[in-house]
C-alpha cells in the first residue's frame, strides 16, 4: 500500500472528537486511523482524490502576514 500524506491534502481535516481525530471532507467521514488507510480498507483501492494544499508562501503575498515593523504603518 502506497503511503499517502493525508495531512498535506486539501480534504484532510482534524476533528475535535477524541475517538476519531482525523477525517476526510471529501468522503465525509472521521476516523482514528489516517483517512487513506480507511479508504483502502473499505474500497480495496488506494485513495485517488489526493490534492496537495497550496502553501501560503507559494501565493506570493507573503503568506497574508502583516509586518507591523514596516514604517508605512507608523508614518
Amino acid at each position: 500500500m502506497e503511503r499517502i500524506q493525508c495531512m498535506k491534502c486539501i480534504h484532510y481535516q482534524v476533528t475535535f472528537d477524541p475517538q476519531a481525530p482525523r477525517g476526510c471532507k471529501l468522503y465525509q467521514f472521521k476516523s482514528a486511523t489516517m483517512p487513506y488507510v480507511l479508504v483502502k480498507q473499505s474500497t480495496g483501492h488506494d485513495c485517488t482524490s489526493f490534492q496537495e494544499k497550496t502553501k501560503k508562501s507559494d501565493e506570493g503575498d507573503g503568506g497574508g502576514k502583516i509586518d507591523f515593523n514596516d514604517p508605512k504603518y507608523w508614518g
